[in-house]
């Protein structure tokens, strides 16, 4: 396979775990992308004469943002279509169907969407008969790690987070933190630590978009 003209780079345990129909492991491939130092050649076996040799990255990048979550699933969209040219248009889908979470619920919570990304993966290693873009078979993950509701969300600080992101007071940024006035943490106060210009993670007086304008 890794001798194929065309075929991507992927981290030796990955390709492994696709082969074998298993979820992948996204930071192994985030760290695959971004290392700039490899440990020797290692090669597995895989069965009836079968053999892959890659390199492995020595160092962790850990999944915490949208862009890490995009770039190691573009990555395993790419590598798993090279080996199933039919499943291309089933994962963008998912890729796709992923991505509105991103879009539409706050950045403090993007985390959650990557364990439910887990957690869908997984669900379709168990279930082969699963097709990644057959949506509506994640609902119930989808209410467990997103809903307000969700036993995932419960007992967690960014559960009340969550629950003034679906009421709609996410949109409104607090002012006194906006002057250094706000003596709540983030989870506790009714509005959202951001800047009231841009929403950026910064307050309104360093914002450069703030600072253009006068």
């Amino acid at each position: 396979v890794t001798g194929t003209p065309g075929c991507p780079s992927f981290p030796l345990s990955q390709w492994t775990l696709l082969l074998k129909g298993r979820a992948p492991d996204l930071e192994k491939v985030l760290s695959g992308h971004y290392s700039t130092s490899i440990d020797p050649k290692q090669s597995q076996v895989l069965g009836k004469g079968f053999e892959i040799t890659l390199t492995q990255p020595t160092t962790t990048h850990k999944i915490k943002t949208y862009g890490d979550w995009s770039i190691a699933t573009d990555l395993w969209v790419e590598v798993l279509t090279f080996l199933m040219p039919w499943k291309e248009s089933e994962l963008w889908g998912y890729k796709r169907y992923l991505s509105d979470f991103f879009v539409d619920i706050h950045y403090n919570l993007h985390t959650r969407i990557i364990d439910f990304d887990k957690a869908c993966c997984l669900k379709v290693e168990g279930q082969k008969y699963l097709r990644f873009d057959s949506t509506s078979d994640f609902h119930r993950l989808e209410i467990s790690h997103l809903s307000s509701l969700g036993g995932r969300l419960q007992r967690n600080p960014t559960a009340l987070v969550f629950e003034r992101i679906r009421q709609g007071n996410w949109r409104e940024p607090c002012n006194n933190w906006n002057r250094g006035a706000c003596d709540k943490a983030s989870t506790n106060c009714t509005w959202f630590h951001v800047c009231s210009k841009c929403r950026g993670g910064h307050r309104r007086g360093d914002c450069p978009m703030a600072k253009e304008s006068k």
